[in-house]
């Protein structure tokens, strides 16, 4: 019974915090300015390390939220609880110019832990999607002197707080769904500025979004001799997004609401997605994805922007010398190395926008080896600077806390 209560206690102070905490905020790329913004992609310490793979790879002694079949592979004497943070050191460069910009924040909280033998589950709040800009450009009205500079600045995203459920129905099989509310706030301003005859105005718009989300897994294994090969899927349906809008206009002293006439391109795209992944004891996993999202729907009514489906393609592999329960440094230590390319639904004047990134990663043993600091290096690029374009570099530091106790061993005596 008192293990019933902490772990409710847990869970409600975990999802708290993570109502109040989580900002959806991560990125600040030009290329978020369309719909909902960038789609960020499941994964926590673990997988973010492998490249952000992780549909072909059991739970095991860590969360892997990118399959929720992969929950039936909770150690059932074992708690889990993942934290993640990040920071973001971002080049953006164009022909002519360069811009430095830096953030970090809270980026997800989630728990799992097997219920029965067959049944697992896993509760969490990560982000779904970021939208983080400032564009401004400088033009020439006819018949006035004076140049007006226009700024379009846009913050915010979208959270996911999911419940997810895993059932293993033989041996080899598993089937799970996340459950998922997704809810944020996306503020889109437009501001225009001149000295000339035609003064100025700013236009405010705020998007409140909120909608239930389903998305579904399998994962199939085979077990020959120390080797555990595994096949995964993953399917989330299309979803369009509850979405009110409050528009305001200023000018001088005057504000005005405005009704919202703007086409409505918030919603979740199809997803599709395929993992093998490769594991042998506790000293090594490999994992390849391919994931692909139909865009075909979306419509943002910009002559320059065209859409496609999007597709990602990422590997990773994972590594432990350890071997003794005697080994000491290096040895206890846990190596990972992961590749991503993804192909984006944006092709902007002809311009297919894309991002390539690599990723290195350490966990380090705590609590008697049983939780885990993983600390992951990601280098990437994003976008291009033919055609006046954008192209971003970065550098992206994640902190995993991935805590594990032994919660439902039972005791042999009373």
């Amino acid at each position: 019974m008192k293990r019933i209560k902490n772990i409710s206690l847990l869970i409600l102070i975990t999802l708290i915090f993570s109502l109040i905490q989580i900002n959806a905020q991560l990125s600040s790329s030009p290329y978020t300015v369309f719909g909902a913004g960038q789609v960020e992609h499941n994964g926590f310490g673990v997988h973010e390390a492998m490249g952000g793979t992780g549909i072909g790879l059991p739970s095991s002694r860590s969360l892997n939220n990118i399959n929720p079949a992969s929950y039936s592979g909770i150690d059932s004497l074992l708690f889990l609880f993942e934290v993640g943070f990040f920071g973001r050191y971002s080049r953006y460069q164009t022909s002519n110019t360069i811009q430095d910009h830096f953030n970090g924040n809270l980026r997800y909280l989630a728990l799992g832990f097997r219920i029965t033998k067959w049944w697992a589950t896993s509760l969490g709040v990560a982000p779904y999607s970021s939208v983080g800009y400032k564009i401004r450009s400088t033009a020439h009205i006819e018949g006035d002197l004076n140049d007006y500079i226009r700024t379009f600045t846009g913050k915010g995203g979208i959270n996911q707080a999911y419940a997810g459920n895993s059932i293993r129905f033989f041996k080899n099989l598993s089937l799970g769904i996340n459950l998922s509310y997704l809810f944020g706030t996306v503020t889109q301003n437009e501001e225009f500025s001149s000295g000339g005859q035609f003064g100025g105005y700013k236009i405010e718009k705020t998007h409140y979004i909120h909608n239930l989300h389903t998305d579904f897994g399998l994962q199939f294994s085979v077990f020959p001799g120390d080797w555990t090969g595994t096949l995964g899927l993953i399917y989330g349906n299309k979803k369009r997004l509850v979405k009110s809008t409050e528009t305001f206009l200023s000018s001088g002293n005057k504000t005005i609401e405005l009704d919202d006439t703007e086409s409505d391109n918030f919603f979740i795209p199809a997803k599709y997605g395929i993992g093998l992944g490769l594991e042998r004891k506790q000293n090594f996993r490999l994992g390849i994805d391919y994931e692909r999202r139909d865009w075909s729907d979306a419509d943002f009514t910009n002559p320059l922007l065209t859409t496609r489906n999007s597709e990602r393609m990422s590997a990773g592999i994972e590594y432990s010398p350890f071997s003794h329960y005697r080994d000491r440094g290096l040895k206890r230590l846990v190596y990972r190395l992961g590749a991503s390319m993804e192909k984006s639904y944006l092709i902007i004047d002809g311009e297919p926008i894309n991002t390539l990134s690599f990723t290195l990663g350490v966990g380090i043993p705590v609590k008697n080896d049983i939780s885990l600091i993983n600390l992951t290096l990601e280098a990437g690029k994003n976008g291009t600077m033919n055609k006046g374009l954008i192209q971003e570099n970065y550098l992206m530091l994640h902190v995993n806390l991935s805590l594990r106790d032994l919660w439902f061993m039972k005791p042999k005596y009373d």
